[in-house]
């Protein structure tokens, strides 16, 4: 598509034929043939994706953003980049997006983002003129004209402080426009639920095999996440002798060991396991195999069955299960331990796991058993100071209405005097 010649001088330049049929060149200079290979490689990426309308390739584009100025301008001039002041909203993007290293739902996370930014600012919107009020705006719509939840607008601000993040890398922005701007909680305890083993139960009666069971009792009792722990799950992950069984988490493998754990094979885990092993295919490697493919839904069959079962659906299906069984392991072993089997950190299970499982009864069992809950009021009766009298008989009963402003007055009464009080006294004769 293009090509790369080198001058009697040592300069070397690059020539290709534009859309527009007219052929274009680039001066490289005096540029070590290795580099300039390199450079030639990347037109011919350009090329093809504004030929083809897509966006360019994750190498190409960050290959753009490391550009030197002056053979970044070479290439605006050659109409192969935008220039860096002026690019738009959504050619920052496409670029970002082409750039983008992540698992698919992180990519779908963000695209959701990148969705929300297009239909705020448009995409012909120069990147350089969103200013951070812009971007204070675009939370309150999030919140008020979309009516998303405050733990959604605060992911996605936080999604948008990255993507600005890399603009200044790329230095097609003058600041971060998103920093400073309040995310909120990016936990909904609304949508928190403990999924009590009653419930459960009749969730496992309304299963329609084997299979699904399995589903359920892995998320519930082993607190994998659904799908992705679930479906990499094979038969030889499970240790019967040793009583463990090997987790497989994509979504942990970039960090240091996280690749994979070991679960304990827990008793209540255990029958189901075995009940699947006995129900699986001669030579099945997988202990999910029936509901494996792509295009099924496992949260819209679980909700299905839930329904079936007819107890009251939960928010979050699967994600409720995994809480309920680590808030349950957080009452019986210690933070660190249970974090290590289920494979998150404190400040993740603190913020997104923990539930409370029956908070009245835990109040109670704080307050501990309560005997003789008569004795304080008792004590106390016994301890009033009585009001001094001076004669014998039944004192007159004050309106307790008006202790209060009669505690610097005392009414006392004989045989020769009246009602002592403020008010001026008079002889009895």
């Amino acid at each position: 598509m293009a090509s790369l010649f080198t001058e009697s001088n040592g300069s070397r330049r690059i020539q290709f034929m534009g859309a527009d049929g007219t052929r274009r060149g680039i001066r490289l200079g005096n540029m070590p043939r290795r580099l300039a290979e390199g450079f030639l490689r990347h037109v011919d990426g350009l090329i093809a994706a504004k030929l083809s309308g897509q966006a360019v390739d994750a190498e190409t584009s960050a290959w753009l953003g490391k550009l030197d100025a002056r053979l970044y301008q070479r290439l605006v001039a050659a109409g192969l980049a935008q220039p860096r002041g002026s690019i738009t909203l959504g050619g920052f993007l496409d670029r970002f997006f082409a750039g983008l290293a992540a698992k698919p739902q992180t990519v779908v996370f963000y695209s959701h983002t990148k969705r929300n930014l297009l239909t705020f600012f448009q995409a012909d919107r120069a990147l350089r003129e969103i200013r951070p009020s812009d971007a204070d705006q675009f939370r309150s719509w999030l919140l008020n004209d979309q009516k998303l939840s405050i733990a959604t607008v605060a992911r996605r601000v936080i999604a948008c402080r990255t993507i600005w993040r890399q603009a200044l890398r790329w230095e097609l922005a003058d600041q971060n426009v998103f920093e400073g701007v309040k995310g909120g909680a990016q936990s909904n305890e609304k949508r928190k639920h403990f999924v009590s083993r009653e419930v459960i139960g009749n969730v496992l009666e309304a299963c329609p095999d084997a299979e699904w069971r399995l589903i359920v009792t892995l998320a519930r009792y082993g607190g994998i996440r659904v799908p992705s722990e679930l479906l990499p799950l094979k038969w030889t992950d499970i240790d019967w002798a040793a009583g463990t069984v090997r987790v497989t988490s994509p979504k942990t493998e970039y960090h240091v060991g996280g690749g994979s754990r070991l679960l304990p094979l827990f008793a209540e885990l255990k029958p189901y396991l075995l009940e699947g092993f006995e129900a699986a295919p001669d030579g099945a490697e997988y202990i999910v195999g029936r509901y494996r493919a792509t295009t099924q839904n496992l949260r819209t069959q679980f909700e299905r069955i839930i329904a079936r079962a007819g107890v009251e659906p939960w928010p979050k299906p699967f994600h409720n299960l995994r809480a309920s069984r680590e808030s349950e392991l957080m009452r019986e072993y210690d933070l660190a331990t249970v974090c290590r089997w289920l494979g998150n950190s404190p400040e993740v299970a603190a913020r997104h796991y923990a539930v409370s499982v029956d908070l009245n009864a835990d109040f109670r069992r704080a307050i501990g058993p309560v005997e003789n809950s008569g004795e304080p009021v008792v004590q106390k009766a016994v301890q009033q100071v009585q009001e001094p009298a001076c004669i014998s008989g039944r004192p007159e009963r004050e309106n307790p209405a008006f202790v209060g402003e009669r505690t610097h007055m005392h009414e006392c009464t004989n045989g020769d005097m009246g009602v002592v009080g403020l008010e001026p006294t008079t002889l009895r004769v």
